[in-house]
C-alpha cells in the first residue's frame, strides 16, 4: 500500500522518468539477452530480440510525444492528457504488429510469428509498469 500511495504523490515528470528508466533497464537485459544468443551461435533468435529491442526506443519517443502534449496544452490536467495520449499512441502502434502476427500466424510464418510476439511482449512489459505508474 505505501508504493501506491507514494506513486499518487509523485509529479507527472518523475513518474516519466520512472518509465524511462524501467524501459532502460529493460532495454539493457534485452541486449544482454542478445550478446548472449550471438554467443550461442543463435542468429535467428537474436533476430527477434533485436526488434524487440528496438520497441523500447518506440515507446520512449511515444512517451515524448505524449510528454509535449501534455506541456503544450497546459491550461488542462496535464497527467489526464499525458495518459490519454500516451495510452492512444500505444494501443494504435502496436495495432500493427497484432495484425502482422495474425497474418503470419495465418500463414505459418514461424519466424515472423517469433518476431512479433517479442515486440509485443516488450509492449505488454512496458504498458504494465505504465499502469503501475499512472
Amino acid at each position: 500500500m505505501k508504493l501506491a500511495y507514494t506513486i499518487e504523490k509523485m509529479e507527472l515528470k518523475d513518474k516519466i522518468e520512472a518509465l524511462k528508466n524501467d524501459i532502460a533497464l529493460s532495454k539493457g537485459a534485452v541486449q544482454a539477452q542478445i550478446d548472449e544468443l550471438v554467443q550461442d551461435g543463435r542468429p535467428d533468435d537474436a533476430k527477434a530480440y533485436r526488434a524487440a529491442y528496438n520497441i523500447y526506443d518506440v515507446f520512449v519517443a511515444l512517451i515524448e510525444t505524449a510528454e509535449k502534449k501534455a506541456a503544450v496544452e497546459a491550461s488542462a490536467d496535464e497527467d489526464a492528457v499525458f495518459v490519454q495520449e500516451f495510452t492512444k499512441l500505444a494501443t494504435n502502434i502496436p495495432a500493427r504488429w497484432r495484425a502482422t502476427l495474425e497474418q503470419a500466424r495465418k500463414f505459418n510464418d514461424a519466424e515472423k510469428i517469433m518476431i512479433e510476439e517479442a515486440k509485443l511482449q516488450s509492449v505488454d512489459a512496458i504498458m504494465a509498469k505504465f499502469e503501475e505508474l499512472f
